[in-house]
């Protein structure tokens, strides 16, 4: 079962800050720079994204892994992820562009150019630490982009897609050079891993138990309990309960549906028994948890400063 799942779009990330009503946003380059502030409750979006931190430091949570940003982080995302930011330095800096699907694959003869890039599947590491060089590569890159989406030529959406894909091919350099998971892809135990949360992404609204994801992997539940747990320091029921709740926090937030349609939805058989589930585990009600958040941040994202280039 493919679940329905809530994404922002790009327009929504950032019509507050370009003050424009056009639906049509493509694409988005923008330096970051504080006293914007990156969101902290979790989300998904429609778009993809690659940026750089030239500055300061954060921790970003993706899905269920968490990454120290430090200068050099080269962050890579695909829309199904769940992100949220915390740990956000007062000088935190960083180079940012978002693109759609629909943009990037006009007149390819690919249905998806895109899945040629692996660092963009769920499963992938979502930040590599590059040396100055490379960040310097992919910085120039997108000061490339952003100078072009400034010209005024009808050639313009075919030299901004043709620079996004020089830098796409840049990055996926980057990660055969960097990326930790394909330097430690021979050992079994991180094979093990690397496949368990991959199921876990794709299969944690039909499968809540270990022996479910033991028997996909063709292992006991015993053996994937204790190789998930040596691995990661939390067991293969931990991950499903906390892939359960991250799941419920972006529905919870990131639309308008009631609790009853949410834990439906998340194949919760009573509203109630979800909402003592969703309490156990972050000490909210569900409706507390929305209130929180809407208290807490009216609007969707605040992210970028006045320099910012844009396709409308």
């Amino acid at each position: 079962m493919k679940a329905s799942i809530p994404e922002f779009s790009l327009l929504e990330i950032v019509k507050s800050a370009l003050h424009v009503q056009d639906e049509n946003i493509d694409y988005f380059v923008a330096s970051f720079a504080s006293p914007m502030q990156l969101t902290t409750f979790p989300q998904r979006a429609s778009y993809f994204g690659v940026a750089v931190c030239t500055q300061g430091n954060a921790k970003l949570l993706a899905d269920l892994e968490s990454y120290s940003l430090l200068p050099g982080s080269l962050i890579v995302m695909g829309p199904q992820t769940i992100r949220s930011w915390r740990d956000q330095s007062a000088d935190y800096a960083e180079e940012t562009l978002f693109f759609t699907e629909s943009f990037f694959s006009a007149h390819s003869g690919h249905i998806n150019p895109l899945e040629v890039f692996s660092f963009f599947q769920d499963n992938a590491t979502k930040v590599i630490k590059l040396d100055k060089t490379d960040k310097n590569i992919i910085c120039d890159n997108l000061q490339t982009i952003k100078n072009t989406s400034a010209i005024s030529s009808l050639r313009k959406d075919e030299m901004v897609r043709s620079y996004i894909n020089i830098t796409l091919n840049h990055v996926a350099d980057f990660y055969d050079k960097y990326d930790p998971n394909r330097l430690t892809k021979v050992n079994s135990q991180f094979n093990m891993v690397g496949k368990f949360k991959k199921l876990l992404i794709e299969k944690h609204l039909e499968l809540r138990t270990v022996n479910g994801y033991a028997d996909l992997l063709n292992v006991t539940p015993k053996h994937l309990s204790e190789t998930i747990k040596e691995a990661t320091g939390k067991t293969a029921r931990e991950w499903i309960q906390d892939i359960l709740i991250l799941e419920a926090k972006v529905r919870l937030k990131q639309t308008s549906l009631s609790v009853t349609v949410i834990a439906e939805s998340l194949n919760f058989s009573d509203p109630s028994l979800f909402g003592k589930y969703f309490r156990r585990y972050t000490g909210y009600s569900p409706l507390a948890y929305r209130k929180h958040w809407d208290h807490h941040d009216k609007t969707i994202v605040n992210l970028f400063d006045k320099e910012v280039s844009k396709k409308i």
